[in-house]
């Protein structure tokens, strides 16, 4: 199979199998063209040479429908539920697709949940289910509709350490029903802890394919995904904090829905230090980061006070201040616009220094640009590129040089390495630690992992409010994390 996306060839010339009753795992960097291929065998994309075979038959899909028809289905990294429906109205919207009635619709949810053990909520309104039951929604509207092949996309990029946990033992109870999974992923231990079968597809190429029992080290894995020899390690060289860049005092504030989300929020971050904000998810601090970038669509400071750059002002007019910088969590609907060029989107938070009147400056938006995607070796032509054609982890690297290049007093990031390969992860770990030098840095997310090796203090969130904030250095404190992470005392 091959496929083009313009000049950049995303699959080339790759032939897999998927067995029943096995777990396939696609290892590769960001941009190596894994989402690309399962989006062809889903349906998604037409493929440009090769064919499909189901069941020992040639088969051609020319839309997801015709996917499904064929058992084949694909539970993708955005999941493609109606928010304001029930559980129910979204199985049964999918199952009419395919011409199942509601009635039986609804008996084949029940059965399938129970007999998996899926463990959701029927009548629950999808917007208040966590990440982890969304998916799992996503995977009944799959079994519902016949599905015996079912691709997971980055499938564990949005849980928690429990959701993960209980995604594979859904994994392994589909494995025994006999059902083929490909579990498209770059994380090696998840890899080794499940798969039956293991490809790596690097730059488009299927390189290499084996057994995890042939497999003599995780070292070996990481070399063969990335194609040299890799040592995760990054150097965090030891400073001194500086003056205080935001403060908030007693802060309170809500979410996109006007419901109370943080309160009582007391945090200052210094010039010259990382403060991570660490939580699950679902615990106040998606809201608490957009009331601090002023991203009033998504959360709005109500009440108390907060000070930046020494300037202090009631938190509810608050909206944000040149001299912040922020990488949202999510890259492609609020970092990005996917029509428009990677120097376009370069551009996107900087109009006022590019523009003068009704112009730009296109010739140092593209220069710049291009300098952006050589330093952190954004896989991508050039600058007229569109950011639909980069895959999450050189769009985010995208983002993150946009924001660094601003030169801000304090840079927000939110969930920065969400979904990411361990190179790129590298790389954005070193960038922020690098930005340390020049501002404060404010880091929101949910991997402990990422937190200790980055932060130099620690705020613990848990139903919207601050339980503690630790020196990343105090192992003791530094080893209760986990237990007030889920509403635990000190």
């Amino acid at each position: 199979m091959t496929k083009h996306f313009g000049k950049v060839v995303a699959n080339s010339d790759i032939s897999l199998e998927v067995r029943p009753g096995q777990v396939h795992a696609l290892l590769g960097e960001n941009g190596a063209g894994k989402s690309t291929l399962m989006s062809v065998l889903a349906g998604r994309y037409l493929p440009d040479a090769g064919e499909i075979e189901v069941q020992g038959k040639p088969v051609c899909f020319t839309c997801p429908a015709d996917a499904m028809r064929c058992g084949i289905g694909m539970v993708y990294q955005r999941f493609m539920l109606v928010e304001n429906l029930t559980v129910t109205e979204n199985i049964c919207l999918a199952a009419a697709s395919c011409g199942i009635r509601t009635k039986e619709a609804i008996a084949r949810m029940r059965s399938l949940s129970e007999r998996f053990r899926l463990g959701v909520s029927a009548g629950a309104c999808v917007s208040s289910l966590s990440m982890g039951e969304r998916q799992r929604v996503e995977i009944l509207k799959l079994l519902v509709q016949d599905v015996n092949v079912l691709i997971f996309d980055e499938p564990t990029a949005v849980l928690s350490q429990p959701e993960v946990t209980r995604l594979f033992e859904v994994f392994d109870r589909l494995r025994q029903d006999g059902r083929g999974i490909v579990f498209i992923t770059h994380k090696l231990e998840e890899v080794l802890a499940v798969a039956d079968f293991i490809s790596i597809l690097r730059r488009g190429k299927i390189i290499a394919g084996f057994h995890p029992a042939q497999l003599d080290s995780r070292r070996e894995l990481a070399r063969l995904m990335v194609g040299r020899e890799f040592v995760f390690q990054v150097e965090k060289p030891a400073i001194a904090p500086a003056e205080i860049v935001m403060e908030l005092r007693d802060v309170s504030g809500t979410d996109a829905t006007g419901q109370t989300a943080f309160e009582n929020v007391n945090l200052h971050v210094r010039r010259g230090e990382i403060l991570a904000v660490i939580g699950v998810a679902g615990n106040g601090q998606s809201a608490l980061a957009a009331a601090i970038t002023g991203r009033s669509d998504a959360g709005r400071p109500v009440s108390g006070e907060i000070s930046f750059m020494g300037c202090s002002m009631p938190a509810h007019r608050w909206r944000g201040a040149p001299g912040l910088a922020y990488v949202p969590e999510d890259r492609h609907r609020t970092g990005s616009v996917a029509d428009m060029s990677l120097a376009e989107n370069f551009a996107l938070t900087r109009l006022d220094e590019y523009g003068s009147g009704m112009w730009l400056d296109e010739s140092a938006i593209y220069e710049e640009t291009k300098t952006a995607i050589r330093t952190f070796h954004i896989r991508a032509t050039g600058p007229n590129d569109s950011a639909a054609s980069l895959s999450g982890g050189n769009l985010q690297k995208l983002i993150l040089a946009r924001e660094l290049s601003a030169a801000p007093d304090l840079f927000v990031a939110e969930q920065p390495t969400q979904g990411l390969d361990i190179a790129s992860t590298e790389e954005i770990w070193a960038a922020l630690i690098k930005q340390r030098n020049q501002s404060g840095v404010l880091l929101f997310s949910g991997d402990l992992k990422e937190v200790l090796s980055l932060a130099d203090r620690i705020a613990v969130i848990f139903r919207g409010k601050i339980l503690t904030v630790l020196d990343a250095l105090n192992a003791d404190a530094v080893g209760r994390i986990g237990l007030l992470m889920a509403g635990g005392s000190e």
